[in-house]
């Protein structure tokens, strides 16, 4: 039997992966952020969509450079994520706050994040308004990966725990890959 909620209750599609967004100043400045509202649009061109709140210092700074990179975390990034998520980089220096370490991206100026599972280096190509956000959609310029934990099917989720954000402090890891007969 089906139980009518919300029509506002976006968890219906979560748990979702969540990733941390690191952005560049025109100055210089790096900012980090959490996102679960990122997804795979095109494959030819490989495009992604990250939906980025218009008040955020991550959206000014996408907006002034037209780079950002995805970062993907695994379950021992948990407290980072949240805290990522929580506090605004107006603030804060969250990047020097979180014990975060960057990495020197091989084709646009932002860099991405060290021990992470892999990241993703993004040029924005357009962008679409929606709501009190803009979907940033980009080009993937690069990606790199963690060699022992990816292979054809995509993470070992054996080796790489994505983390998942369920809502609110709520987060979860896939267990297992399981294949389609054909």
């Amino acid at each position: 039997m089906y139980k009518t909620i919300d029509s506002r209750d976006y968890h219906v599609l979560h748990p979702r992966p969540v990733y941390l967004i690191v952005s560049r100043s025109k100055n210089g400045s790096v900012n980090v952020m959490s996102a679960s509202w990122v997804s795979p649009v095109s494959d030819e061109p490989f495009l992604v969509a990250v939906s980025i709140w218009k008040g955020s210092l991550t959206h000014q700074n996408i907006r002034e450079t037209g780079e950002f990179t995805v970062n993907i975390p695994s379950d021992k990034h948990l407290n980072t994520v949240y805290k990522a998520g929580v506090v605004s980089g107006r603030e804060v220096d969250k990047i020097s706050s979180l014990g975060l370490r960057l990495l020197k991206s091989s084709v646009i100026e932002t860099p991405g994040l060290e021990d992470m599972l892999g990241f993703i280096e993004c040029k924005v190509v357009n962008e679409v308004e929606v709501g009190e956000s803009t979907l940033f959609i980009a080009e993937v310029k690069a990606v790199h990966v963690v060699e022992e934990a990816y292979t054809r099917y995509g993470w070992d989720l054996n080796k790489a725990k994505i983390l998942l954000h369920h809502g609110g402090r709520g987060f979860t890891t896939p267990s297992k890959l399981i294949l389609a007969h054909r």
